[in-house]
């Protein structure tokens, strides 16, 4: 994706959202802002990890639904936010199960009232 012009990306976020959404007319971003990483000669890619001024509750607030559990309207996944397996791959996969699990209940208990 580091080597893709924006327009590329673009186009292929536009259609996933749109298949994901199903709605195939749904306007796409007109620009998106991004750093290429991988190609970046001062990190050549990079990961996560805990300064040593971080504290386990971090994770936790990382993972905390915004503005409440009740009310999930922001939910951060990745993993920079897994307490156990930060700046690794299954730790971003289980942080997104998580907080997809958290989206399902959320759904689950507004269609039960």
């Amino acid at each position: 994706v580091d080597t893709l012009p924006d327009d590329d990306v673009i186009a292929g976020a536009t259609k996933l959202i749109r298949k994901f959404l199903g709605n195939s007319e749904l306007v796409g971003p007109k620009r998106i802002t991004r750093h290429t990483w991988l190609t970046d000669p001062y990190s050549l890619g990079t990961w996560s990890y805990p300064s040593i001024h971080s504290q386990h509750q971090d994770y936790t607030d990382l993972m905390t639904p915004l503005p409440s559990a009740k009310n999930p309207r922001l939910l951060l996944a990745g993993e920079h936010t897994h307490p156990t397996y930060w700046s690794f791959m299954h730790g971003a996969r289980l942080s997104g199960l998580e907080q997809a699990q958290k989206i399902l209940d959320f759904i689950e208990s507004s269609e039960s009232r």
